[in-house]
């Protein structure tokens, strides 16, 4: 039986965050819709995508363009 060496956990092999703007590649109906009205929040929910960043606000823009810095995690 060989000794197999072991690896330290590493919690940054699974950090799945990204930006709204990376989200969009792969969600591209979120680029159409008005923020003014909707939650960006809410609608990246059943898409299991959560708003990490602390200062995200709903309602402040129409366009989603506006919110592409903030960053979105995986919700696993």
């Amino acid at each position: 039986m060989k000794n197999k060496t072991k690896i330290p956990f590493d919690p940054n092999n699974f950090d799945t965050s990204i930006t709204v703007k990376e989200l969009t590649n792969k969600f591209k109906h979120l680029l159409d819709l008005d923020y003014s009205n909707l939650s960006l929040a809410k609608e990246i929910i059943p898409l299991n995508y959560e708003i990490i960043s602390k200062d995200y606000v709903d309602f402040t823009s129409s366009k989603i363009e506006d919110y592409f810095h903030f960053e979105v995690d995986a919700v696993i």
